[in-house]
C-alpha cells in the first residue's frame, strides 16, 4: 500500500511597498486533485494556527498568506494604499508561481478575495467565501456598533469594543445548539483578553485598510463560487450571505448546521469536507451537516444537480 508522504512545508518572506509579509506553502507533491488553494487569512489568524486554513493538503497544495498587518508581517502605515493587499496576493501568485488557484477568503478578508477574483478572474479556478458579503462596507453596515468605532479617525479599539465583536463572532444563547461553541468562545475570549494596546491598534488598522479597498467597476468574476456560513451567524447573517451569493453568475450558497460565524473552527472537519468537495467537483447534495443548499446559476457549478 502506498502511503503518501507528509506535505513539504515552505515559508517565504516577500515585500510589497517596503512591507514584509509571509507566505506558508504546504506542498502536495504526491497526487494533487486540483490547483493549489490560496487562503487570505482572517483577521485573527497566526501563520501556524488553523485560522481560516481549512485542512486540504490531501487534495491540493495549500498556500497561506499573512498579509501586512497580521501575524508576523510588518505593521501597516496609516497612509496604506487601498490596493496593497491585492498587489500582495498577485505577487504571491507570480513568485511561487501559481498560474491559477482555488481562492478562499472569509469574514473580513472575504471581500478582498472577491475583489481579487473580479480583477484577475483568469487566475481563479474556483472561489470560496466563508461568512462574508461583497464588501467590507456591506459588512460594517450589518454591524453598526463595530462600524462606529472603526469609522472614528484615530480611534483605538477598546477592550469593551473588542468584547462586543467577540459576542458577534460566537453565538451567545445560553442553550446554544452550536457544536464546539464553548471551546471556541473560551479560546477567543482568552485571545481578546490577552491583546495588548499595540495589538488592538494593529487590528484596528488592518480592519480599516480592508474597509478602504475599492471595487473596480469594470471587474467581473463569472466562475464557480461557493458562499457559506453557519446557520446561526450573527455577524454576517445567512440571509445577507445568501443575497450576496444570488448576485454571482455561478454560485452555491450553503449554511452549516449547528454553527455560527466561526464555523471553520467549530466544525473543522465538516467545513473541510464541503470545501474539498467543491474544489474537486464532487456532489454537495445530501450532506448531513448542511442546514441548507441553494444554487443561483445561469450555469450550474459542476457537482451540484438541479434538485439541490
Amino acid at each position: 500500500m502506498d502511503i503518501p508522504s507528509p506535505p513539504r512545508d515552505e515559508l517565504l518572506t516577500l515585500s510589497v511597498d517596503g512591507l514584509r509579509y509571509t507566505c506558508r506553502i504546504l506542498w502536495n507533491d504526491d497526487d494533487p486533485q486540483t490547483v493549489p488553494v490560496l487562503y487570505t487569512h482572517d483577521a485573527f489568524a497566526r501563520m501556524h494556527s488553523r485560522g481560516l486554513s481549512i485542512p486540504l493538503s490531501d487534495v491540493a497544495t495549500q498556500v497561506q498568506v499573512n498579509l501586512p498587518g497580521s501575524g508576523h508581517s510588518d505593521d501597516l502605515p496609516s497612509d496604506v494604499t487601498s490596493d496593497l493587499f491585492l498587489r500582495a496576493l498577485l505577487q504571491v501568485m507570480d513568485e511561487v508561481p501559481l498560474p491559477r488557484v482555488n481562492l478562499v477568503g472569509g469574514s473580513a478578508t472575504g471581500p478582498l478575495a472577491y475583489e481579487f477574483a473580479r480583477r484577475y478572474p483568469e487566475r481563479v479556478r474556483r472561489l470560496v467565501l466563508v461568512a462574508t458579503v461583497a464588501s467590507a462596507s456591506d459588512m460594517l453596515r450589518l454591524n453598526p456598533g463595530p462600524a462606529a468605532a472603526l469609522k472614528r479617525e484615530d480611534h483605538e479599539l477598546t477592550q469593551d469594543e473588542a468584547n462586543a465583536i467577540l459576542r458577534l463572532l460566537v453565538d451567545q444563547a445560553p442553550d446554544s445548539a452550536v457544536i464546539g461553541r464553548d471551546v471556541v468562545r473560551d479560546r477567543l475570549t482568552e485571545m481578546f483578553g490577552q491583546m495588548t494596546r499595540a495589538e488592538l491598534t494593529r487590528l484596528t488598522g488592518r480592519w480599516r485598510a480592508l474597509a478602504a479597498l475599492s471595487s473596480d467597476p469594470d471587474g467581473r468574476y463569472d466562475g464557480p463560487a461557493l458562499v457559506f456560513t453557519g446557520e446561526l451567524d450573527a455577524m454576517t447573517h445567512p440571509q445577507a450571505c445568501r443575497e450576496f451569493a444570488a448576485t454571482l453568475t455561478q454560485s452555491v450558497f450553503a449554511t452549516i448546521r449547528q454553527a455560527d460565524h466561526m464555523a471553520h473552527l467549530e466544525r473543522i472537519d465538516e467545513v473541510a469536507d464541503l470545501v474539498r468537495r467543491f474544489i474537486t467537483d464532487q456532489p454537495l447534495e445530501g450532506l448531513p451537516y448542511l442546514a441548507s443548499l441553494e444554487c443561483f446559476p445561469e450555469h450550474r457549478p459542476a457537482g451540484v444537480s438541479p434538485s439541490a
